[in-house]
């Protein structure tokens, strides 16, 4: 969704190891966000969360031999504290100040729709939204994820807000901050490819417009004004993710069940309410600027991979030991396994009334422990997200 332009109609070949070692570490940003719902915990992994599937969309406590132990099941199943609906641990509810752009009820929850705000900071979309409260008008989003990762509920998550024609009474709306880049057809900052590939875009998003001949690129940004969004940050698709997995726990909602994009890049799927996904980026379903919500359906595709993709490389590494494998090679998967198992027992955890009450107590105390080096993990993990799955995708091959 763009906060500043809005249709009048919405009113109604490298080692892969070699990454996950050099990576510096990046300072925490804050509490953990939102809590992720448990499904049912398995012989290889425990307690978990994430969307319904099984083993690939299940977190769980897999540390190895002589590795730091995965947090106790009694912190894992630890539930987070929910004042009203839709208000998760760590959501800010702004609902008092900013309820008024609800225009009544929703008549259901279909899905959740994803969008950008088109404003570098989330302060001026909430000018924004004023404004409209004044005017009358209900254009908005449920949901507002700021610059640096903090959620806020806008508007009653029950509530109808004008997010997306045609569906918003039957979708929750979340808008991410963020402003679209225009590329520059004078050739002062190099050709439309050039400057797409120095864009830090999500990568099958960048691979897809890379792929298209010079005339076809020129024509599909031409079509979308020669603006493109950039991918989210680090701290915005943990709250993407987290608060989806929350959505979806609470609305019955598949997170398998993703938009795609289609042959004109922007609302070429023509959707209907009976073929709608349960997550849809904002530009599959209406004409809207390349990328606005694309990114954050990508990174909740490739999001779900990752627990399977250690899986997988736990089990590489069991068969590496038990055929005397090259000790080189070995040593890489172990260091591998040791890292991404450790994180993955870090997110399970992630966002519940515990970990942040933990996380809280050592960072009064000035006295960094367990809690801080699991936030420490989650939040490497998602800084440097498309890294670390590239490597474990190369190492599973």
């Amino acid at each position: 969704m763009q906060t500043l332009q809005r249709d009048a109609d919405l009113q109604h070949k490298v080692d892969p190891f070699q990454k996950l070692v050099h990576k510096p570490e990046v300072q925490p940003v804050g509490l953990p966000l939102n809590i992720v719902p448990p499904v049912a915990s398995t012989s290889v992994h425990g307690p978990g969360g994430g969307s319904v599937e099984s083993l690939s969309q299940t977190f769980g406590g897999m540390f190895g031999e002589g590795h730091e132990q995965a947090p106790s099941a009694e912190l894992a199943a630890a539930p987070a504290a929910k004042t009203k609906p839709g208000v998760y641990q760590g959501v800010t509810d702004l609902t008092g100040e900013y309820g008024g752009l609800a225009a009544g009820k929703r008549s259901g929850t279909q899905g959740v729709v994803l969008h950008r705000t088109n404003a570098t900071t989330a302060a001026r979309t909430l000018t924004d939204y004023k404004t409209r409260i004044r005017q009358g008008s209900s254009i908005g989003a449920q949901y507002l994820i700021d610059e640096k990762g903090a959620t806020s509920l806008i508007a009653p998550v029950d509530s109808l807000v004008s997010h997306s024609k045609g569906f918003s009474d039957a979708t929750v709306g979340v808008e991410v901050t963020g402003q679209a880049q225009h590329l520059d057809r004078s050739g002062r900052h190099g050709t439309l490819r050039d400057q797409v590939t120095g864009l830090n875009l999500s990568p099958e998003m960048k691979a897809r417009l890379l792929g298209y001949d010079d005339k076809r690129l020129s024509s599909v940004l031409s079509s979308n004004g020669d603006n493109v969004y950039k991918d989210i940050s680090g701290a915005q698709k943990r709250s993407v993710w987290n608060l989806s997995n929350h959505l979806a726990s609470d609305y019955g909602l598949d997170l398998n069940s993703l938009s795609e994009h289609g042959a004109g890049e922007s609302g070429a799927n023509h959707y209907s309410r009976k073929t709608l996904p349960d997550f849809s980026a904002h530009e599959h379903i209406n004409p809207k600027t390349l990328g606005e919500g694309e990114p954050m359906v990508e990174f909740l595709r490739a999001r779900q991979q990752y627990p399977q993709l250690v899986a997988q490389a736990e089990q590489r590494l069991a068969a590496l030991r038990a055929s005397g494998g090259d000790p080189a090679q070995l040593a890489r998967y172990e260091a591998l396994v040791s890292k991404e198992s450790s994180t993955l027992g870090s997110l399970n955890v992630d966002g519940t009334a515990t970990e942040a009450q933990a996380l809280k107590a050592e960072q009064q105390t000035g006295k960094p422990g367990e809690a801080t080096a699991r936030e420490q993990q989650r939040t490497d993990f998602y800084d440097h997200f498309y890294d670390r799955i590239g490597a474990l995708k190369g190492a599973v091959k």
